[in-house]
């Protein structure tokens, strides 16, 4: 729904950042998107303020273009940053600064929501990822047969021929 109110949810934690971008249809909130992103080493020791920053920047950053022109609340069990706008810029580190500006862009509507309503945002930065792996080459031919013989999908094709 072009029209919607959009929110996004963040969360981070100890090694990670996530987030979900939701829309509001139909008197619920659904997905649209969702992000997680390992940290660095350094990032890993950032206060938990500037992790939390650290997701709603990387979150508009990279569904920007979902959010351009939209308004949208942003959504984190963080409560000091409610007031990350309010605050005197002397109070702020460069890269806290460099982050608030980028996201006034878009939004200075951040809301604290208790840790509880926030389960999305909150698993997916929980995610403790090493690698990716890659499921192996595929067999089309043993697919293909394997269907063949399949009694619950073959109980799904249509009994008339055309």
């Amino acid at each position: 729904m072009p029209n919607a109110p959009l929110s996004i949810w963040v969360d981070a934690s100890d090694f990670a950042v996530g987030g979900a971008l939701a829309q509001f249809h139909d008197n619920v909130w659904q997905p649209l998107a969702f992000l997680s992103m390992k940290l660095s080493a350094s990032q890993k020791n950032w206060s938990t303020y500037d992790r939390e920053l650290l997701a709603i920047y990387t979150m508009v950053k990279r569904f920007r273009h979902m959010l351009e022109g939209r308004e949208f609340v942003i959504c984190t069990d963080q409560k000091p940053l409610i007031y990350a706008f309010q605050q005197k810029a002397d109070k702020c580190s460069p890269r806290q600064l460099r982050h608030l500006d980028f996201i006034s862009q878009f939004s200075t509507n951040i809301q604290h929501v208790p840790g509880t309503q926030n389960l999305v945002a909150d698993a997916l930065s929980r995610i403790e990822i090493d690698s990716i792996s890659q499921a192996s080459c595929l067999d089309y031919k043993d697919i293909a047969a394997a269907q063949l013989v399949d009694e619950e999908l073959n109980s799904w094709k249509p009994t008339q021929h055309l």
